[in-house]
């Protein structure tokens, strides 16, 4: 039976698309939209995380001063400010990618910290010591007194380093509206270098005028904040009046005779006084701290650095260089009646915790060693600069000798990072740990030098002159063998050091050891077995015995293999380390063998007899007229109030 023959629809007719479900007609279109914007928005998309990664590279970096010491901009009367830091300078070459990373870490850890420094110290690791310090600051020796002027190249002292600082404020300036924060020590030292300042004032605002750089209309303000054991807003509220700065400073700032100088309280006040200019008028904030000294309120350095690097300041210190190694320093003070004098301050170390040994040469002079500075200021003012991104500016150099190179010493910077990281990495390596304690042990010690020369003309004499020797040799014997054997319990961890500022600190503390001690062992023995076995003079007119160094060791096998060893030691640092304290310091020690002889001689004791003798019946008899003098002079010397400085 056939089927009957149905109409057909033609497969464009619309009627088809009717009988599709809604669902199946939504899935459709979703799914055509979805494919659409998958395609699009592709490209897009990668192109965000590409900024995005950027952006973040960008803000994980620290500012790095990439500074050529040879290009310059000139300003004023050709003084440091024309020349760039040689620490700023090497920034570009110092920074490595992993010290982008550990720049970081340590940022963070900064931000998180709130550690109050003290002086007991564990263990340090310190490769990254001195990429840190040239990205994020430094020192500047701007003092005029390395090869006669300051390492900038112009004219050195307090006016060098104005002319330094006008080169930060015009930087600063050209970006937006700048406030400059100016905190002074009240003590009665610094008077001169506050006028000094004072003066410099004006001529700021006429270089940067000469560099066309705006500074009227408010544009670039100033404030004046003093310290001492207390501090003191000097002027009421920032301003561009020159005049009335300069009447300021030298008019209404107090002297403080208390002898405190608490200038990280000062810097925190005057953070918290004006940060507002920050916020409020969008400037750039410039803190200058101007002092001779480290500051005492060590305590209070931590929480002063969060506070103004959470504000945005950039400090800078025009003060003096640290002492090499050692708490005081000296100032040249001028009395009233015209006398002068050299008085002790607290100017250093230069380091958180002391790292050298303080050891006194035996028969070679090194009085030019032991007051010489490395160029570098203060631990807690410099780190202070160096986490704000300022720079300490050495205005003076008190330091006697030697003076070295700041390209040499930017391998041999302190560790400014935060106390907690240098006390961790302190613990973690022995030989750091022992240095600082044996560093502690001779911090400020004046260690006696034996007396060489023994008079001999009766065996009475001799015994007499023999004993009174020994009796301090015995006590330097004990801390001489207390150090070396501390410093022995390094020897492992010392293969274990990186940074040459310790490797150099450790060798030569445990070869300068070990040398005073061979000296000391044979010096004594030399004594015992002269006062045991009294030599007789070969020639009749001698009467006297000197003990005078010596190649040859003859207090035995033991003694002889701690000479080599010091020797070993203080070779190295000669070698690894030319141009720096620690080289020095090895060369004075190995310009003398470190054994005895004795060598006689004649000295006619009744002459020098008779001439004193004479003396004092010159003394007894002088004119009337000089006795008074003299007695007028002891009487004001006698007089003379030492400040508190």
């Amino acid at each position: 039976m056939s089927q009957p023959n149905l109409p057909q629809e033609p497969d464009n007719e619309p009627g088809r698309w009717k009988k599709i479900p809604a669902w199946g007609v939504s899935l459709g279109l979703h799914s055509l939209i979805f494919v659409f914007f998958a395609c699009w928005t592709l490209p897009i998309v990668r192109e965000s995380l590409a900024e995005l990664v950027v952006s973040e590279v960008e803000e994980l970096q620290e500012p790095e001063f990439k500074f050529d010491v040879a290009a310059a901009d000139q300003i004023g009367n050709g003084g440091t400010g024309d020349t760039l830091s040689p620490s700023l300078a090497a920034a570009g070459a110092s920074s490595a990618s992993p010290q982008v990373e550990t720049s970081k870490r340590l940022q963070e850890e900064l931000v998180k910290v709130n550690l109050t420094p003290t002086a007991t110290i564990g263990d340090i690791a310190a490769d990254t010591l001195g990429k840190t310090v040239e990205v994020r600051g430094g020192t500047d020796n701007l003092s005029g007194d390395f090869g006669g002027q300051g390492t900038g190249g112009g004219t050195g002292g307090t006016a060098g380093t104005i002319d330094r600082l006008t080169f930060e404020i015009m930087a600063s300036l050209k970006e937006k509206k700048t406030l400059v924060v100016w905190v002074m020590d009240e003590s009665t030292s610094m008077k001169k270098r506050r006028d000094t300042v004072a003066e410099r004032f004006e001529n700021i605002y006429k270089q940067l005028g000469l560099l066309d750089v705006e500074t009227k209309n408010g544009i670039l303000k100033s404030a004046i904040v003093s310290f001492g054991k207390d501090f003191h807003f000097i002027s009421k509220d920032a301003t561009d009046d020159v005049d009335q700065l300069v009447k300021l400073v030298k008019e209404n700032i107090p002297n403080d005779e208390s002898g405190k100088e608490n200038v990280f309280t000062a810097v925190e006040a005057a953070v918290k006084k004006y940060r507002d200019y920050r916020s409020r008028e969008h400037r750039n904030c410039i803190m200058v701290i101007v002092t001779d000294e480290r500051g005492d309120d060590f305590d209070k350095l931590d929480q002063c650095i969060q506070a103004t690097a959470a504000a945005g300041f950039k400090v800078f210190c025009v003060g003096n260089a640290a002492p090499f190694g050692q708490e005081k320093g000296y100032v040249q003070w001028v009395y009233d009646d015209g006398g002068t004098e050299e008085l002790p301050v607290d100017q250093g170390p230069e380091t958180v915790a002391p790292e050298h040994v303080n050891l006194p040469f035996w028969g070679v002079a090194g009085g030019d060693l032991v007051r010489m500075t490395a160029g570098l200021g203060p631990y807690a003012l410099t780190r202070l600069c160096a986490e704000t991104q300022g720079v300490y500016l050495i205005a003076e150099d008190t330091g006697r000798g030697v003076r070295f190179d700041p390209a040499v010493m930017r391998n041999y910077l302190p560790d400014y990072r935060p106390i907690k990281f240098y006390t961790k990495d302190l613990t973690a390596n022995r030989a750091k740990t022992v240095l600082v304690d044996a560093a502690r042990k001779t911090l400020g010690d004046r260690t006696p030098t034996p007396e060489v020369i023994f008079r001999a003309d009766t065996d009475a004499a001799l015994r007499t002159e023999l004993n009174d020797a020994q009796k301090p040799l015995a006590v330097l014997d004990y801390k001489l063998n207390e150090i070396v054997t501390l410093l022995e319990q390094g020897e492992k961890d010392r293969a274990k050091i990186k940074e040459p500022r310790w490797q150099a600190a450790y060798d030569t503390a445990y070869g300068r050891a070990l040398a005073m001690r061979v000296r000391s062992f044979g010096y004594n023995m030399m004594l015992a077995q002269m006062k045991a076995n009294p030599k007789t003079f070969e020639k009749k007119e001698d009467n006297t015995w000197e003990l005078i160094a010596s190649d040859e060791i003859t207090t035995g096998v033991q003694v002889k293999k701690m000479a080599a060893k010091a020797q070993e030691s203080l070779e190295r640092v000669v070698n690894q380390h030319q141009g720096t304290p620690w080289a020095k310091l090895a060369e004075r020690e190995l310009s003398k063998s470190m054994g005895w002889s004795w060598k006689p001689f004649h000295k006619d004791y009744a002459a020098i007899e008779r001439a004193m003798a004479q003396a004092k019946r010159g003394v007894q008899f002088a004119d009337e007229e000089e006795k008074k003098k003299a007695e007028a002079k002891k009487k004001m010397v006698d007089q003379r109030k030492k400040p508190n400085l």
